[in-house]
């Protein structure tokens, strides 16, 4: 199984002055309680574990927030930065998205396939009374 957890917020409190080359905030972060024995737990089952963070993808960030993941014995298998804020989340084909309007995002993006199609239609009927 994969897991992606958030970093901030989730496995630590948020850090204070996010800067690019700027990483002394990470020093005053905690680990969230709970959360490391937790990711130790599914780590030990085999489970795969990726954090996406928010923070930017900086040299100087990156090391930062690898050692302290360390420091703090987070168990990791992949560390990936940038992630967006408030992004919708499409794991299905849109097409099929109206079968899973129960799951997360996907009534954001079943509403969004059949906007798409009616602008699609309403573009091809303009098309074909302009031919005619």
């Amino acid at each position: 199984m994969n897991l992606v957890f958030n970093l901030d917020n989730v496995i630590c409190t948020p850090p204070k002055g996010i800067k690019f080359g700027v990483a002394d905030y990470i020093t005053n972060v905690l680990p969230i309680e709970d959360t490391t024995e937790f990711m130790q737990w599914c780590k030990k089952r085999g489970y795969h574990i990726t954090i996406w963070c928010e923070r930017p993808n900086d040299l100087a960030v990156k090391v930062a927030t690898e050692t302290w993941l360390e420091l703090n014995q987070i168990p990791y298998d992949r560390l990936l930065f940038d992630r967006p804020e408030d992004y919708i989340d499409i794991n299905e084909a849109p097409s099929h998205a109206k079968f899973y309007k129960h799951i997360t995002d996907m009534s954001v993006v079943a509403q969004m396939y059949e906007e798409w199609k009616h602008d699609r239609q309403e573009k091809s009927s303009e098309t074909s009374r302009q031919e005619n």
